[in-house]
C-alpha cells in the first residue's frame, strides 16, 4: 500500500523530500499525511466499491463550491495534479487525490455547548448544500442515496443481503436480526411518504469523527465520500442520533443540538412524524455498506454489531422518549424554510 501511496504523491509533488504519517481516521479509504518542504497535505487512496469518477467529480465540485462560500470552518480543498488533472486514476482503476490539510483534532461532544455547536454546524452544511443543489450547472450525477441502500455497496445488492442474514459470515443475535427486519420492514411500508419529503444533497456523515476543532471551536469539515441528493431532513437525523449515542441519550443534550440546527434551518410537520423511519434507515444503509465490505473480505464482524446494537438501542429510545423529542423539535417547526 506504501507503494501506492508513494505513486499518487508523486503525480503531484517528486518523491524527494517527501514524508507520510498515519492519520487518526479513515475507515473506508487509505489515508495519510504528506509533509513536503514543511507544508502538509492529506492524500486518500479510495475504495474502489464505493469511489466512482462519478462521486469523486460530485465531492469536487460540491466541495469547490463551498469553499467560495464564508463559512465558520474550513473544508479541504483539492490539488490538481502536476499535469493539471484533478485527480489519479491508478493502473488497476482505483482512485487516489491529495487535498489540502486542515489543522485541529475531533471535537468534544461532552457538554451542551458541544451539542449546540455541532447542531449550527450540520444546520450550516444542510444550508449550504441545499444552494449547491439550487445551482443549474449544480452536476448531472447526484450520487447514490441511503435510501437506496441496495446499491451503496456493489457487493451488497438485495439478493447478496439477503443470503448475508441467511447465512451470516459471523454471530447475528436473534435481536439483531429482529430490529433489522422490523426496520426494514417499517422503512418499505412508508416508502411513499418518505418519497415525498423534501430533497437535497446530503452528506450524511456529519459526526464528530469527521470534524476538526482547535481550541473547541469547529474549524474544518471532512469527509464527503456519501454525498448524494437524498431526503433532507436524513442529514438532521444522523446526527442527533450520533448526539443521542455519545451522549447516553440525554435530552439535554439533543435539546441543545436541535437549538443550535435552529438557527439555520427547519423541518416540516411530515418530516418530524419519519423521524424514527429515517433513523432506522440510516442504521439500514450503514449495515448494508459492512455488508458489501464483509463480502469485499474485510474483517467488520465487531463494527457490524456496534452498528445493530446502536439501532436497537436508538430505536428503544426513540419509541420512550417520542412525546418529549416531539417538544424539542417544537422549535425547528417554527424555523422551517
Amino acid at each position: 500500500m506504501t507503494d501506492t501511496i508513494d505513486t499518487i504523491i508523486e503525480h503531484y509533488f517528486p518523491l524527494d523530500h517527501v514524508s507520510t504519517e498515519p492519520v487518526p481516521f479513515g475507515l473506508t479509504n487509505t489515508t495519510r499525511f504528506v509533509t513536503v518542504q514543511d507544508r502538509k497535505y492529506v492524500v486518500r487512496h479510495y475504495n474502489r466499491y464505493t469511489k466512482s469518477q462519478d462521486s469523486l467529480s460530485l465531492e469536487m465540485k460540491v466541495t469547490s463550491f463551498l469553499n467560495e462560500l464564508p463559512l465558520a470552518f474550513e473544508i479541504p480543498a483539492f490539488l490538481p495534479t502536476r499535469n493539471g488533472e484533478g485527480y489519479v486514476i491508478l493502473s488497476d482503476g482505483t482512485l487516489g487525490a491529495l487535498v489540502t490539510y486542515i489543522e485541529g483534532a475531533a471535537p468534544p461532544l461532552s457538554t451542551l455547548a458541544d451539542a449546540n455547536a455541532l447542531g449550527q454546524v450540520v444546520g450550516e452544511v444542510s444550508v449550504r448544500l441545499r444552494e449547491f443543489g439550487e445551482l443549474k450547472d449544480c452536476h448531472p450525477y447526484t450520487g447514490i442515496p441511503f435510501t437506496d441502500f441496495y446499491r451503496l455497496h456493489p457487493l451488497a445488492t438485495r439478493e447478496a443481503a439477503a443470503a448475508f442474514w441467511e447465512t451470516p459470515p459471523f454471530p447475528i443475535t436473534d435481536e439483531q436480526r429482529r430490529i433489522y427486519e422490523e426496520s426494514l420492514a417499517s422503512v418499505e411500508a412508508n416508502r411513499d411518504a418518505l418519497s415525498a419529503l423534501p430533497r437535497q444533497v446530503v452528506h450524511h456523515d456529519l459526526l464528530v469523527f469527521n470534524l476538526l476543532a482547535v481550541e473547541q471551536r469547529i474549524t474544518g469539515v471532512l469527509d464527503f465520500d456519501f454525498l448524494a441528493e437524498d431526503i433532507r431532513f436524513l442529514e438532521f437525523a444522523i446526527s442527533l442520533n450520533h448526539v443521542l449515542h455519545m451522549s447516553g441519550g440525554s435530552l439535554e443534550m439533543a435539546q441543545a443540538f436541535i437549538e443550535g440546527y435552529a438557527l439555520y434551518g427547519g423541518c416540516t410537520y411530515e418530516e418530524m412524524q419519519q423521524l424514527r423511519t429515517l433513523t432506522r434507515l440510516y442504521h439500514i444503509a450503514v449495515l448494508h455498506i459492512y455488508i458489501g465490505q464483509n463480502r469485499s473480505g474485510k474483517d467488520n464482524a465487531a463494527a457490524f454489531a456496534y452498528i445493530a446494537n446502536q439501532l436497537i438501542e436508538r430505536d428503544n429510545w426513540l419509541q420512550c422518549h417520542e412525546d418529549q423529542l416531539k417538544t424539542l423539535l417544537e422549535p425547528l417547526l417554527r424555523a422551517v424554510k
